[in-house]
């Protein structure tokens, strides 16, 4: 576990971390105490808070210049495990609240014992004032219990010299994986519609995608949005004198219905190889013929409010409706042309994206 802004460099030199802080610490302990403990190097960090949080610790403070110091942890927890291990078991639970002149020395000098153990490791510049400091956080327990608790120690970063992780060939290519299939959204379009005109849609109209190009779609998988070029399906051309559908009414009796909203349309979740993946990354023509018979939805505020067929008009993208997600329906409404296609149709939608409420866009009147 590594968190902090220098998470490749600190990944890449981790084992030089383990190999030369843990044989040392592990040596200290079978030393000072006897054989029976283990430990474990879990994080290596400049944020103290990745493991120490809602804990709390017996600090041992080392000065090692006149103005740094290194500092060892060791929680109140792993007291309890030491001081079982050494002392004998005790029915009452260690409080640091409560320590004794023996724990306290006991601890104490086993973290300087600890200290001078590793301090050969350590390049110290006798004024320099040390900013970054490193946080070594590993679990201690012993071999007669399961229970592990933390021990930290805390050194200034540029005190040491490790030795990076040797760059290694990558054992694989892109190739060994170009048939294996990644989920992505591929995005048609974008246009701009009047409230009034959205809660209007009815089955059979088309909507058209004034940003939009039949030559590209957008591709969406978790942080990578890239545009790609597309080899458009001719199959899915709408005359441009098209019939059917109802036409909408521009009138808009309130300035709330003329509001204008963003409307999407993206298909459902589809599924490419990273062959394909890859040819999209590099700019090659995508052929997404099959992609093409797949539901599309139109999508406002992140919302289903309708779903259909990709139509091509001209040089844009269109969506003939086929079902609409009405507020008042839990079921889209199917006409006797689509009634053959309901597997194609909004109900058979299972993604977790909310249904369109057009209470969403309601304001209260305060007049």
């Amino acid at each position: 576990m590594i968190g902090s802004i220098f998470f490749d460099e600190l990944y890449k030199q981790f084992s030089w971390y383990d190999s030369v802080f843990t044989p040392a610490v592990v040596n200290c302990s079978d030393e000072f105490f006897f054989e029976g403990f283990e430990y474990k190097l879990a994080s290596v960090s400049t944020n103290m808070n990745v493991l120490s949080q809602n804990e709390t610790f017996f600090v041992t403070k080392v000065k090692i210049n006149a103005k740094n110091d290194v500092y060892i942890r060791i929680s109140q927890d792993a007291i309890n495990v030491i001081l079982d291990k050494v002392l004998g078991k005790n029915n009452k639970r260690f409080e640091l609240t409560e320590v004794t002149e023996l724990e306290a020395r006991i601890i104490t000098a086993f973290n300087d014992f600890i200290y001078e153990t590793l301090a050969p490791n350590f390049t110290i510049e006798p004024n320099r004032r040390y900013n970054e400091i490193l946080h070594l956080t590993y679990f201690v327990k012993s071999a007669v219990s399961d229970s592990a608790a933390k021990f930290i120690i805390s050194v200034p970063k540029d005190i040491l010299s490790p030795a990076a992780l040797e760059e290694k060939p990558p054992r694989f290519e892109d190739k060994d994986f170009a048939s294996s299939l990644v989920e992505v959204n591929l995005v048609v379009g974008k246009t701009v519609f009047p409230l009034a005109d959205v809660k209007k849609l009815d089955i059979g109209d088309i909507v058209l995608f004034e940003n939009s190009n039949t030559s590209e779609m957008t591709l969406v998988c978790e942080n990578i949005v890239q545009k790609f070029k597309i080899k458009p399906n001719e199959k899915i051309i709408e005359p441009y004198d098209m019939s059917g559908g109802n036409d909408m009414d521009n009138t808009n009796t309130n300035l709330w219905d003329s509001i204008q909203v963003d409307m999407t349309a993206e298909f459902d979740k589809v599924k490419v190889t990273l062959g394909e993946l890859k040819s999209i990354e590099e700019g090659l023509i995508v052929d997404l013929c099959s992609v093409y018979d797949n539901k599309i939805s139109l999508k406002v505020g992140g919302k289903i409010v309708a779903s259909g067929e990709l139509v091509i008009i001209n040089d844009r993208f269109g969506v003939r409706i086929e079902a609409i997600n009405d507020s008042e329906t839990t079921a889209p409404a199917v006409t006797a042309s689509t009634e053959t296609n309901s597997e194609n149709s909004a109900e058979g939608n299972t993604d977790s994206q909310e249904d369109f409420d057009y209470s969403d866009f309601e304001v209260e009147n305060n007049g």
